[in-house]
This record gives C-alpha cells, sequence and structure tokens, in this order.
C-alpha cells in the first residue's frame, strides 16, 4: 500500500484543527490543570518527613501522565473518528483517493504528537523534572506509551457510531489504563496487573527515579511495550481488514 506523504500531512491538517474543538481540546487542557491541582493539593498538605516533597512531585507527575495518556492519546483519536461518522464526511475520504493506511497515520499523527508534548511539559507542572540519561529513557517511554494509546483510541475509534458511543466504549478503557495504576501500591493483585500496562510501567519508572533506584526500568518492562505496541496495531489491521472504520 503506497502512502502519499501529502495526503497524510492534509489528514493530519484537518485532525488537527478537529482537536482543536472543545471536545478534544479539554482533554489535554484537563490533564495539565489536573496536575496542577494535585500539586498544590500535596504542597499544602502536611504529609510529614515519610514523604519528600521530591517524591510527592515525582507522584504528581505519574497520575498527571497517566490523565494525559488515557484521556488525550485514547479519548481523542477515538472521538475525531466518531465525529467523522457522524458528518458523513468519513465515508467521502475513504472513496477518494485516500486509503486507510494514510487516513490512520494522518488521524493519530496530531494526537500523538500533543501527547508527547503534553508528557514533558507536565515536568515542570508537576514540579518534577527528569535529566539525563533517566530523560532519555522517560522519552523512550513516553514515546511508546503515547503511540499504544492513540492506536488503542483509533481501535476503539472502530466501534463507535456517533460520539455518544464513542463516549461510552472509551470510558472502561481509560477507567482500566488510570485506576489499576493508580491502586496498584495499595491491592497487591492490581499491582500484579499494573506491570503489564503501559500507564503501569510508565508510573513505576517515574516512582523509580524520584526514589533514585540503579535500575528504573526493567528490559522486561521495554519489552511488554514494544509488545503492547505491535499486539495494538495487529488488533487494529484485524478489524480494519474486517470492518474498514466503521463497524455496522
Amino acid at each position: 500500500m503506497t502512502i502519499h506523504m501529502n495526503k497524510v500531512a492534509a489528514i493530519a491538517q484537518v485532525k488537527t484543527k478537529a482537536f482543536m474543538g472543545k471536545n478534544c481540546v479539554i482533554m489535554p487542557l484537563f490533564a495539565i490543570g489536573f496536575t496542577l491541582i494535585m500539586r498544590l493539593l500535596y504542597h499544602n498538605m502536611d504529609m510529614g518527613a515519610d514523604a519528600p516533597m521530591e517524591m510527592l512531585d515525582a507522584y504528581v507527575l505519574s497520575l498527571g501522565l497517566v490523565m494525559n495518556l488515557s484521556m488525550t492519546g485514547v479519548y481523542c483519536p477515538c472521538l475525531l473518528l466518531a465525529e467523522e461518522k457522524e458528518k458523513n464526511t468519513l465515508r467521502v475520504l475513504m472513496t477518494s483517493s485516500v486509503n486507510g493506511l494514510e487516513f490512520f497515520l494522518g488521524s493519530i499523527l496530531p494526537v500523538f504528537v500533543i501527547s508527547v508534548v503534553i508528557n514533558f511539559l507536565l515536568m515542570p507542572i508537576s514540579g518534577f523534572m527528569i535529566t539525563g540519561s533517566n530523560l532519555a529513557v522517560f522519552s523512550v517511554v513516553s514515546i511508546l506509551s503515547s503511540l499504544t494509546s492513540c492506536i488503542i483510541g483509533m481501535l476503539l475509534g472502530i466501534f463507535a457510531k456517533n460520539q455518544v458511543s464513542a463516549g461510552t466504549i472509551i470510558t472502561p478503557v481509560a477507567l482500566i489504563l488510570m485506576l489499576i495504576p493508580m491502586f496498584a501500591d495499595m491491592i497487591d493483585e492490581l499491582s500484579n496487573v499494573s506491570r503489564f500496562l503501559f500507564t503501569g510501567i510508565l508510573m513505576d519508572m517515574v516512582s523509580d527515579i524520584s526514589a533514585k533506584a540503579d535500575e528504573i526500568i526493567k528490559l522486561e518492562s521495554i519489552a511488554i511495550l514494544i509488545a503492547e505496541v505491535v499486539v495494538s496495531i495487529v488488533l487494529f489491521i484485524f478489524f480494519y481488514r474486517k470492518n474498514g472504520f466503521e463497524k455496522d
């Protein structure tokens, strides 16, 4: 399948404009606002000597990252695809000279870039800065996690007939990606599940960076992240070939 970059760029431009609509742009803003509120909240609470401020800021960062991946990375591609279906512009595109791969790449590119940028912006907002070699590792994990979340969003978008159904489909997936890592430290069973989620791996890595651990991420976790990208792509291709971008 041939990819024409000018068509990908044109679709990405349209999707970027659609992203700036009130339904999507609020998601990264929500992640930023949530992170800022949590930072202010923790800074005004007396957590005692057992909770150094740096570790609290790191926890705030990890919460913001998980929120961003779930709300921006997963929600927005699904919502934008559902919006295309509502406006009946998707079928027009698919019957034109644009192929499925070009539409897919053009659709996830703006959300992917915005998601990654927000991940880095959340560092100064949370007050926890990652530097040196740790920043390089963070960048790799952040990019892989954002890519996985966007592909999952497009996959869910196949099953969403409109924007209302998109919200219904996304909610349980987003809750799983957010709540399991957030409560993993409290419940052992959730901890065992969290280490297999890209959101959980990212949260654990930030925690290990703040704790100055010798090994901030295991090779096993990197392998899981790569596997999740591959599995997400395979699942998307399977359902796309079966249903196209619209599941009747």
